[in-house]
């Protein structure tokens, strides 16, 4: 820390360089936060009026028991899709599981049919001596 100290304090024009650099990738950085943010409000906005001039008479009576019910739902959702990842995790795996035996088995008949090969080569190599004279 102290040799970066030194370093700008040495060379004060490349020390403002690079934190105007700096200043310059957080400011883009942040205002693709920001429009990402208002994208959201907007489309989050957008959603709630659509329901509210849809229909209008099942407006919630309360804001809060609304956020508790949006919150219970997101946990039920939330709990769901966990259940789901297990379930495909467990189907991931007993295909892996499968695969390795079909591997395994196409090792074997692969071999099998190494010496098989070998087998009917040397038989027909022994023809071919007793042809020749």
């Amino acid at each position: 820390m102290q040799d970066i100290l030194r370093m700008a304090s040495d060379h004060p024009l490349a020390a403002v360089g690079v934190a105007f650099a700096l200043v310059l990738v957080l400011y883009f950085l942040f205002m693709k936060l920001v429009k990402v943010a208002l994208i959201l409000l907007i489309l989050a906005v957008a959603f709630v009026g659509y329901f509210y001039f849809q229909h209008p008479e099942v407006k919630p009576a309360n804001f809060g028991e609304t956020v508790e019910k949006i919150r219970t739902s997101t946990g039920e959702a939330v709990d769901k899709g966990k259940a789901a990842y297990q379930a495909g995790k467990e189907l991931v795996d007993k295909g892996k599981e499968v695969l390795d035996k079909g591997i395994d088995k196409g090792k074997d008949v692969v071999e099998g049919g190494k010496i098989t090969a070998d087998k009917i080569g040397k038989i027909l190599g022994k023809e071919k001596e007793k042809d020749e004279p």
